[in-house]
């Protein structure tokens, strides 16, 4: 069991390394926070705020319908549920850096990070957005699973790319899963447990309502970390999607 978490730490380690070290390569700015928008962005502490608490709805969500369609067993994400409640008596330091903490620093650094703003040079922000979700769910090689990973891979795109940063995709994506944890370790309420379809689709609508809140910025806000280099035709609209 403690391998397979050590597995995951690795491999999300070696993600954010691919980001760190691809960046300079693929990406214009003059610094690696400039390059990964590693800087604190635009959407300050109350819409930061409103942006967490829909993405938390939209896993809630998105796990209630998956569950109420029987679709949960057999999935990696069964898989897991169950490390977590096996290993977290014997390694729950290592539950909480493996589950809780690095995919929030490796998939962001790499997918909202590096993939996002580099599709970002190349479509429309949507698009860009999209196909790094897209890329995300692939990656997680499991259809159920691929399948959540798309529309939560959405939503961080969607906050990282209006925010001009990934500090926000990090930040939900790190407390999502340790609540994750918490709930498989009997610690607090469990997030997306067994319920009828009308509570799943309450969780959604209510992530849909948080996002929009969220992303509704001041037309022609700065990005804060805005630099002056060079940028492709849509790098632009990438760090501040109001202006046209």
């Amino acid at each position: 069991m403690a391998d397979a978490l050590w597995r995951d730490v690795g491999g999300q380690l070696l993600w954010a390394v691919v980001a760190i070290g691809a960046a300079p390569l693929l990406l214009p700015g003059r610094s690696l926070s400039e390059r990964l928008r590693l800087g604190p962005g635009r959407l300050g502490s109350a819409r930061l705020g409103v942006a967490l608490v829909g993405f938390l709805a939209l896993s809630n969500g998105v796990h209630r319908a998956i569950v109420w369609l029987a679709l949960f067993e057999g999935t990696t994400l069964a898989q897991i549920d169950q490390v977590v409640r096996e290993a977290s008596p014997i390694h729950p330091l290592l539950v909480w850096v493996a589950i809780g903490l690095a995919p929030a620093l490796g998939e962001e650094l790499l997918f909202r990070g590096l993939l996002l703003r580099w599709l970002a040079l190349r479509l429309a922000g949507p698009g860009a957005v999209l196909a790094s979700a897209a890329l995300f769910g692939i990656a997680h090689l499991d259809p159920v699973h691929g399948a959540a990973a798309f529309l939560l891979g959405a939503y961080l795109g969607a906050l990282a790319w209006r925010a001009g940063s990934v500090r926000a995709a990090m930040l939900c994506h790190g407390v999502n899963n340790m609540l994750a944890v918490l709930g498989a370790e009997g610690l607090a309420p469990e997030l997306g447990g067994a319920g009828d379809p009308w509570q799943a689709a309450l969780a959604l609508a209510l992530a849909a309502g948080c996002l929009a809140a969220a992303l509704r910025l001041q037309p022609g806000a700065p990005s804060a970390d805005a630099s002056d280099v060079p940028r492709g035709p849509d790098e632009e609209e990438f760090t501040d999607p109001d202006r046209r």
